[in-house]
Formats: C-alpha cells, structure tokens, sequence
C-alpha cells in the first residue's frame, strides 16, 4: 500500500516548514541518511549513485523551477540539501524573530561593569 505524499513545492519561503515535511518524506522512503551523511555502507560509487537517486528525485520533484535551477549542477542529495540549508534556512522568518527576541532580552548582569 502507498501513500501519497504531497508536501507542496518549496517556493523560497517557510524553509524550516518545508524541510520538516521533506525530513518526513525522507524518511517515508528510507532514504534521510543520504542528506546528512555518506551511507557507509555503500563503497561503490556507482551503487551509491543508482540509491541516491530517490531522494535527489525527491528534492527535485520539491521544488520550484526557480529553485530547481539552482540545484541542478549538484550531484548528490547531501550536496542539493547542504545548498538549500545555506541558502534559505538563515532567512527564514521563525529564525528571525528567535534572533530579535533574544537580542531585545539580552541584559547584562548587574554585578558587571561596563567598562570590564
């Protein structure tokens, strides 16, 4: 029995979103390791190549066209992952606001002097 799984196109915005579903497709199909670590244990490169096709299908077939071009020089799943997270995951607004909350509470303690 399959189960369809349609988590919407990455467009750009809500990354951590959209990579928390990805995560959850990954995993459907047995395939996370490939976007954090080299599997160990597959030496061939060419074996390795024909199974991580899945996930870098599965990235591809996520994506906008826009962001689509910009990956698709990249060989691997990790290396497609890696590039998203650089790109998009810093941006992200939850990111944003965590930053700015924790800079508008950020206080010095009062035993402290300025000038130490």
């Amino acid at each position: 029995m399959t189960t369809k799984m349609d988590i919407g196109k990455f467009d750009g915005m809500e990354f951590s979103l959209w990579k928390l579903k990805m995560k959850a497709l990954l995993i459907k199909d047995n395939c996370l390791e490939f976007i954090s670590t080299r599997p160990q244990e597959f030496t061939d490169d060419e074996k390795l190549k024909k199974i991580d096709e899945l996930p870098i299908s599965n990235l591809h077939l996520s994506l906008l066209d826009d962001i689509l071009l910009g990956v698709k020089e990249k060989k691997s799943a990790k290396e497609i992952w890696d590039h998203l997270t650089k790109l998009y995951e810093v941006k992200s607004l939850h990111n944003k606001l965590f930053l700015k909350r924790k800079l508008y509470t950020l206080r010095m303690f009062s035993t402290l002097n300025v000038g130490t």
